[in-house]
């Protein structure tokens, strides 16, 4: 087996920072008095802004073969992002915080794919983006276990508030320390001579700028061209119909997939009272299956293809959405950790085939475009599903999303399954 590479270990630290950090922006803006729908707009904005923020990114790194100074931009961007959350005590501060996270976030992000791919060969991009992200899912359920553990030990001591402040400034720290690890970790761009760090820090964010300053208005403006968009929806650009059905199909999966969860530590906390540190133990259920199931994920897309392998994962979540909608109706909430780890499996699952299948059926000289529409995409139907499912809780219950998004997955199934060429 291939040795690991010593950049996923900064990546993995940075999820811990990630997991905490995704569910401590919710809890505390609950405890600052958000409704559902608030919860749910905060979520949307930052699925609005990983929309502008993919396409942006994505066209850079087409532009450029360097993905160092993208990784370092949102790994420290992250930190001082992070630190801000101890010092706003309102609601509407949420909002830019997390535009801003997004953002920085979406440079690393975008490189970490591109990374994988350029250092794998092309018959093995399953199996390394498989262990890529169960590194990365590791460190997303360590960060769960962190906010569980510290809303635990302090929010007795100190008060809430100030528990999910202070963790706020921990998680902070943690994407410091990934920072400082990719600095001596994360691949040399074109096979540069390695520098000291500082050396390292000043010239290649230096240079980044630069380039930003060159491209990134360019970009920018094509990423948003109207006639462009027009073209691709109809499949009528380089990247053909069929990736842009496969687009039409995700699309929707995340829109139900937000309904769902946008809404659903608010119905943890509003409905069934559980204490924070009880939502993060779920999430730490959904994520710890989910790490520790990529390799079923890469045996079953080698076993039946990779549009099957997601029409499982669909099938699943439809299932696990109607089972939240029970317990929400009387059901034992004690199967709701039982629900959260079925759907880390299916997550798993639909993660791998789904970016496997973009970077596929993508030409190879767009594939860093193709990803940022993905992740564009994602991030749309993030904002819908969000917003919609958060006034929907409001309005008719915690189960009206619940069951809108189980329906909307099988309308999506079809869509998903269509195949007018093999992912090669």
């Amino acid at each position: 087996m291939r040795k690991i590479p010593s950049w996923y270990i900064a990546f993995c630290v940075i999820n811990v920072a990630l997991g905490a950090f995704s569910q401590l922006l919710p809890l505390y803006a609950y405890f600052l008095g958000a409704k559902a729908a608030q919860v749910g707009l905060l979520s949307a904005v930052g699925s609005a802004t990983t929309i502008v923020a993919s396409l942006f990114w994505g066209r850079l790194a087409d532009a450029s073969p360097r993905r160092r100074p993208l990784v370092l931009f949102g790994f420290f961007g992250l930190t001082a992002g992070y630190a801000l959350i101890a010092f706003l005590t309102s609601i509407g501060a949420l909002f830019p915080l997390n535009v801003g996270v997004t953002f920085v976030w979406m440079a690393a992000g975008t490189a970490a794919t591109l990374l994988v791919l350029a250092e794998s060969a092309r018959a093995d991009w399953e199996k390394e983006l498989g262990r890529f992200n169960a590194i990365s899912g590791v460190g997303w359920t360590l960060g769960l276990v962190l906010g569980a553990t510290w809303t635990t030990l302090l929010t007795r001591a100190i008060g809430e508030g100030w528990g999910l402040r202070s963790l706020g400034l921990v998680v902070a720290l943690v994407a410091l320390v990934a920072g400082l690890l990719s600095l001596r970790s994360v691949p040399e761009p074109m096979g540069q001579i390695k520098k000291s760090p500082t050396q390292t820090l000043t010239s290649t964010m230096g240079n980044f700028v630069a380039e930003v300053r060159r491209y990134g208005p360019m970009h920018f403006l094509e990423a948003l061209n109207p006639v462009q968009l027009l073209r691709f929806l109809q499949g009528r650009s380089a990247f053909g119909p069929e990736l842009a059905l496969c687009y039409y199909g995700e699309f929707l999966s995340f829109v139900a997939f937000s309904l769902v969860f946008a809404p659903f530590p608010v119905f943890l906390r509003q409905v069934l009272r559980w204490p924070n540190e009880l939502v993060f133990a779920l999430y730490v259920a959904h994520n710890a299956t989910s790490a520790f199931s990529y390799r079923w994920a890469q045996n079953a897309i080698k076993a039946l293809g990779h549009r099957p392998a997601l029409a499982l994962s669909i099938f699943i979540r439809i299932g696990i959405f109607v089972g939240f909608a029970a317990v929400g109706a009387g059901a034992p909430a004690a199967l709701l950790p039982f629900f959260f780890a079925l759907a880390g499996l299916s997550w798993s699952f639909f993660q791998l085939a789904t970016t496997a299948l973009v970077s596929r059926l993508s030409p190879q000289q767009m594939r860093g475009q193709a990803l940022g529409i993905y992740n564009a995409i994602s991030g749309l139907g993030n904002v819908v599903g969000a917003i919609i499912g958060g006034y929907l809780a409001d309005g008719f219950g915690f189960s009206a999303p619940f069951l809108s998004g189980a329906a909307l997955l099988l309308i999506t199934l079809p869509i998903l399954l269509v195949e007018g060429r093999p992912a090669t």
